[in-house]
């Protein structure tokens, strides 16, 4: 499949739901990647009716955000991410079952009107630079010593 350059289309069954995929190979491996239906695929402009069109960006702009994209740039290290959704859950579960006081999830922040895309873009850049930019989980407990289990 690599060598032709070709992919095939697949469907499959997954949670009681039915999947669209394109298998295709790479590196000597079959990597399955999901599709949309036709009927999922939406019209970006009919369904926001005022929906921005392209924007003339000023090279200022432009290269403050290769300034922030390279300043929040690094390897790439899978054991840097974890699925915070279901840690929290099993926590929850922990508390439940210990009789313990459940706390609850701040508010969201409220959002901003970001209406000067350069100043938005310098100040990320600004805080990127202080910091590393990115935002890394803290460490969790070892999930073996609690019989948890992390799905791949």
């Amino acid at each position: 499949m690599e060598k032709a350059g070709k992919a095939a289309i697949a469907s499959f069954v997954m949670r009681g739901r039915e999947y669209l995929a394109a298998v295709r190979a790479e590196r000597d491996i079959l990597v399955l990647e999901t599709l949309f239906f036709a009927d999922e695929v939406r019209d970006p402009a009919q369904q926001i009716p005022d929906l921005p069109g392209r924007v003339k960006l000023s090279r200022q702009e432009l290269g403050m955000a290769r300034q922030l994209i390279d300043a929040m740039s690094g390897p790439w290290k899978p054991a840097d991410y974890r699925d915070t959704y279901t840690d929290r859950v099993n926590d929850l579960i922990e508390a439940k079952k210990h009789k313990k006081k459940v706390k609850l999830a701040p508010e969201a922040p409220a959002a901003t009107n970001v209406l000067d895309l350069s100043e938005a873009l310098q100040s990320s850049v600004q805080a990127a630079k202080k910091g590393s930019g990115r935002k890394t989980p803290a460490k969790k407990p070892d999930r073996k010593k609690t019989g948890s289990r992390k799905s791949a």
